[in-house]
């Protein structure tokens, strides 16, 4: 079976996560059902960054999908992930609640006891 080059992040456990990536610096709180919609609205990819204290999600292209009264700055560098990652690491983690972890150069995600890393970047990689 060939491996579909086009998929975005790889799902580890957390304690592999924690010992390659080191401590969570912030984190945010997102019910699961909440990022299934937004997974649902995202297109093939959903991305995540954090600045000033506000995490922003957003879609293919970089289109918004959080809402809120603040907007990213171009420059912000959000971390891709394929939105079939992001259903995968879900059902394996098996939790109401799903927590996205900033650490000093991740952005990830924790569900269970499973995390999803090994994002691409926005930009170069938006589309």
């Amino acid at each position: 079976m060939a491996q579909n080059t086009n998929e975005y992040g790889k799902i580890i456990s957390a304690t592999e996560g924690e010992n390659l990536f080191g401590t969570v610096i912030t984190s945010y709180q997102l019910n699961t059902n909440d990022l299934l919609g937004y997974c649902q609205n995202a297109g093939q990819l959903i991305m995540f960054a954090e600045e000033n204290a506000t995490l922003f999600i957003a879609g293919t292209g970089r289109r918004m999908l959080s809402t809120g009264d603040k907007a990213p700055s171009p420059e912000l560098v959000f971390h891709v992930y394929s939105v079939s990652k992001v259903n995968e690491l879900l059902t394996l983690g098996k939790e109401e609640v799903t927590v996205i972890e900033v650490r000093s150069d991740v952005v990830d995600l924790k569900n269970g006891a499973f995390i999803l890393e090994f994002a691409t970047l926005c930009p170069p990689f938006c589309s």
